[in-house]
C-alpha cells in the first residue's frame, strides 16, 4: 500500500481515468451534453480539469508537465494522455514535497499566500473530485450510464479484485 497521500492522489488519477474511459464510448452529441449546476459540457469540464491540474502543478514547481488550450477540441485520448502526464507530474512532486515551498501571488483576487504547498495539494483533490462529480451528474441527467468511480470502487480493483 502506498502513503495516505500518495494513496489520494492515485485515486484522484484513476478515478478521472476511469471516468474519462468511460466516457470514451460517448457519441459527440454526447460529450457536448451538460447539465444545471454544472460548470460545462463533459468535454469542456475534462478540458478544464486538465488545464486546471497543470496550472496547480505550475504554480507548485514552476513547470507545467502539459499545456491545455481551452480553445481547441481535444480528442479523448488525447486528454487520457495529458492525465497519465499530469498524474506522473504529482507522483514526482509527492516523492520530493519537501523541495517545494511555493508562494502565490497577489494578484486581482487574492492576497499573496506563503508557504501553499498543501494549499495546491488539497485543492488539486478537492477540483478533480468536484469536476467528476459534474460529469457524472451530467451523465445521469441525461439518462447514460454512470461509473462507479468513487473511492470504494478504486479500492475494489486496486487491491481486493481477484485477479481473472
Amino acid at each position: 500500500m502506498l502513503a495516505p497521500l500518495e494513496e489520494q492522489f492515485q485515486y484522484h488519477s484513476w478515478a478521472t481515468l476511469h471516468l474519462l474511459d468511460h466516457c470514451g464510448g460517448l457519441t459527440a452529441k454526447a460529450l457536448d451534453y451538460t447539465a444545471p449546476g454544472t460548470m460545462g459540457t463533459i468535454h469542456d469540464t475534462f478540458v478544464h480539469l486538465a488545464r486546471a491540474e497543470a496550472w496547480y502543478l505550475l504554480l507548485m514547481t514552476g513547470q507545467a508537465p502539459v499545456h491545455v488550450d481551452n480553445t481547441i477540441r481535444y480528442q479523448l485520448a488525447d486528454l487520457r494522455a495529458y492525465f497519465v502526464a499530469l498524474n506522473d507530474a504529482w507522483q514526482y512532486v509527492l516523492a520530493h514535497l519537501d523541495d517545494y515551498d511555493p508562494t502565490l501571488p497577489k494578484d486581482d483576487r487574492s492576497v499573496e499566500v506563503p508557504h501553499a504547498r498543501n494549499l495546491l495539494l488539497a485543492q488539486a483533490l478537492h477540483h478533480g473530485n468536484d469536476h467528476r462529480t459534474h460529469i457524472c451528474s451530467i451523465l445521469g441527467a441525461n439518462g447514460l450510464e454512470v461509473p462507479e468511480a468513487d473511492v470504494w470502487m478504486y479500492w475494489w480493483v486496486t487491491y481486493l479484485k481477484p485477479d481473472d
